[in-house]
């Protein structure tokens, strides 16, 4: 008895002993306690840094209040002198600077300039070769005092209107944009308006001049009704 306890001591000390050198050895290739890959020291990566200035509200062809920020990390460290490219969607708009060079901090920011149409607009920030690059920003332009001359209305593969609703004063061109899928723009009521006709695919697009004041429905025959589905409201005012 004696000697076979004496075996079974000697067989927990050996197991302990080589998980002990199991876990050093997985520090040592960089990986963690349990022998997994640890985090990439080389890696580059990419992401908003808070205030980022993603969803503001502004006006359309002006500057948004906020600038849009974003920090670059080698592994956990700081990427000081990386470049980064500002872009943004719609007629007008732009970022000042568009090419930037990180910080110390690992920081890039850069000015909004939105598009001249009222509605949804996007920008980004793009890092060659970092994870979660282009970095991705929206922002909603309001139409600035007088109106504005034209709303862009987005149609897309998720079977949405985007912005679906929109308030426009008497004399506004809205233009939807087929930017994915399979859609039409039909009127649903009174006081109605010219649709875009049969259903096409992307890229398309349709423009109404709405000049007279009044709720107007639409809808995409494909994926919607008056009522449900991919639907929407123009007010005139």
């Amino acid at each position: 008895m004696v000697r076979a306890s004496r075996s079974i001591g000697r067989t927990a000390v050996l197991l302990a002993a080589t998980a002990v050198a199991a876990a050093c050895g997985s520090y040592e290739d960089g990986g963690d306690l349990y022998g997994g890959p640890g985090p990439d020291p080389a890696a580059l990566s990419a992401a908003r840094s808070e205030p980022s200035g993603n969803a503001q509200s502004g006006t359309a062809g002006e500057d948004l209040a906020n600038p849009l920020r974003i920090v670059v990390l080698r592994g956990d460290s700081p990427a000081a002198g990386t470049v980064v490219t500002w872009s943004a969607t719609g007629d007008g708009a732009g970022l000042t600077p568009s090419v930037d060079t990180t910080g110390t901090d690992g920081i890039s920011t850069s000015i909004w300039h939105l598009g001249s149409e009222a509605g949804a607009q996007t920008a980004r920030a793009a890092v060659a070769g970092a994870d979660g690059s282009p970095v991705t920003f929206s922002a909603t332009a309001a139409a600035p005092a007088g109106g504005p001359t034209a709303v862009v209305i987005q149609l897309l593969s998720s079977n949405r209107f985007e912005p679906a609703n929109v308030t426009v004063p008497a004399g506004t061109t809205v233009t939807w944009n087929w930017a994915s899928g399979f859609h039409d723009v039909t009127p649903g009521g009174n006081p109605a308006f010219t649709g875009s006709g049969s259903p096409v695919s992307a890229p398309n697009s349709f423009s109404q001049t709405f000049n007279t004041p009044g709720t107007y429905l639409y809808f995409c025959t494909v994926h919607g009704s008056p009522s449900s589905g991919m639907r929407g409201t123009i007010v005139v005012q």
